[in-house]
């Protein structure tokens, strides 16, 4: 496989989840992150900010406990987003028809060279050209 698998914002999110309804999700996301195997961009560590700390969150972090989550994520291999990211993103968005900030997503994923993309929001099994997206949280 080339490149390290590349996570979308939901992986985070449920590595944070706690004892309930989505636990086996929260196991598996640990499981993904566990040793700093996976790459990630700039922009899903910022859409992870905003979903953990959302008011709509049944448990939404402070801004004190997310900025240390963020600590950790980025560990990772953490890209960031630049213009060639806009454009590639935009030529995705409108060849594949979804929305641009998963284009955005799909177009980072190709650039760091991974072949795998981790992602709930995503068609399981859907390839984008040299990307295929993995929903890790399935039960085939």
């Amino acid at each position: 496989m080339r490149g390290r698998p590349f996570v979308d914002t939901n992986v985070l999110v449920y590595a944070i989840t706690g004892p309930g309804p989505d636990s086996g999700k929260a196991r598996r996301a640990r499981e993904l992150l566990r040793g700093g195997t996976v790459c990630l961009s700039t922009q899903v560590l910022g859409e992870f900010y905003n979903a953990a700390t959302s008011p709509r969150r049944a448990v939404p972090l402070t801004h004190e406990e997310a900025v240390l989550w963020l600590q950790v994520w980025k560990r990772h291999d953490v890209r960031a987003i630049t213009q060639i990211h806009v454009d590639l993103a935009l030529e995705v968005r409108e060849r594949c028809q979804i929305g641009y900030y998963d284009a955005l997503i799909v177009a980072s994923a190709r650039l760091a060279g991974s072949a795998v993309l981790y992602s709930e929001d995503l068609n399981h099994g859907q390839d984008y050209g040299s990307i295929r997206v993995e929903n890790p949280f399935r039960k085939d």
